[in-house]
């Protein structure tokens, strides 16, 4: 970890507790949740979603992943807060800024965590194995893995298949290596698109002095990529709902009604990205950037909802 700066040491003992606590909030990134809502996948596909324990459980294995990746979030703050104070955004994280100590955010990293932790294992077994898969995973990212090109694109993009295999655990389903494939495409489409929009877009500063990995980036090879992800998102996704085991899963009725909505979504992405320089939240991009795609989120887990459970 970095050597304390004047900046930290001076958070540590001037901090009102009232800014440390709104500081805590805003670097457990509670707009980052709704990357768990991967979860619960599971269950609506595996038919899970029919009962109230269904619902019970998949909600229990949301929070259960707030928390995780809550702390998580903790963590990697503490480690790049020196390199996010020369990045025009991240420099207003609460810790890159000074407005919460490191202590506080380790100590609430720790309790987040072993919650968290804890609170998987008491539901599942098998959800408390891929939920410490992830917590290891996530922390070798944080503290020595980030350093490596391509790698470390591949590692932020497992996150979203292992919430989709925790998910299935919870659930008791045996996993779809067709989803998870899916998941995993999707979000390394999403990873490459932020990697392009930091490599473009870091202010006035060297873009390797927030993410020194930028520096063995081009931009030619990330396009490359960004477009073979998109293309194989969308191919793999549309094998998917039509393969033998997802029809006799859901008694013969096809997904690929849902189709349309994934190609739609991954069009509406890259064109964030192109033509709108977006890109570097895809959160962000959900939530406020361009709602169309919010809206064909919804209509695609309305569409798949109705087919599966509609009788």
């Amino acid at each position: 970890m970095a050597v304390t700066s004047t900046r930290d040491r001076l958070a540590a003992v001037s901090l009102p507790a009232t800014r440390g606590l709104s500081g805590l909030l805003v670097s457990a990134r509670p707009a980052q949740w709704v990357k768990n809502l991967v979860l619960p996948l599971p269950f609506l596909f595996g038919g899970a979603l029919s009962s109230a324990r269904g619902w019970k459980l998949a909600a229990s294995g949301f929070a259960v992943f707030c928390a995780i990746t809550s702390a998580i979030y903790l963590v990697n703050d503490v480690m790049d807060r020196e390199r996010d104070r020369a990045h025009p955004v991240k420099r207003r994280r609460p810790l890159a800024a000074g407005e919460l100590n490191i202590p506080t955010a380790i100590a609430a990293a720790t309790v987040l965590g072993i919650a968290g932790l804890g609170a998987a294992f008491l539901l599942s077994p098998r959800f408390g194995l891929w939920s410490l898969l992830y917590v290891v995973l996530m922390l070798g990212y944080s503290l020595w893995l980030k350093g490596i090109p391509f790698l470390e694109a591949l590692i932020v993009a497992a996150g979203l298949p292992l919430r989709a295999l925790a998910g299935a655990a919870l659930a008791g389903l045996t996993p779809s290596s067709f989803l998870t494939g899916c998941a995993y495409l999707l979000a390394l489409f999403l990873v490459i698109g932020k990697r392009q929009w930091e490599l473009q877009h870091a202010g006035n500063v060297s873009s390797s002095e927030h993410r020194p990995v930028l520096a063995s980036y081009h931009r030619e090879g990330l396009d490359f990529l960004f477009v073979v992800t998109a293309l194989s998102t969308v191919a793999a996704y549309s094998a998917y709902t039509v393969v033998p085991s997802t029809l006799v899963m859901h008694g013969g009725r096809s997904l690929a009604s849902t189709v349309p909505f994934v190609v739609l979504g991954v069009a509406r992405y890259v064109r964030l990205v192109y033509r709108r320089g977006g890109g570097g939240s895809p959160t962000r991009a959900l939530l406020i950037d361009d709602p169309w795609i919010l809206l064909i989120v919804l209509g695609w887990v309305a569409a798949a909802g109705w087919i599966i459970y509609a009788r």
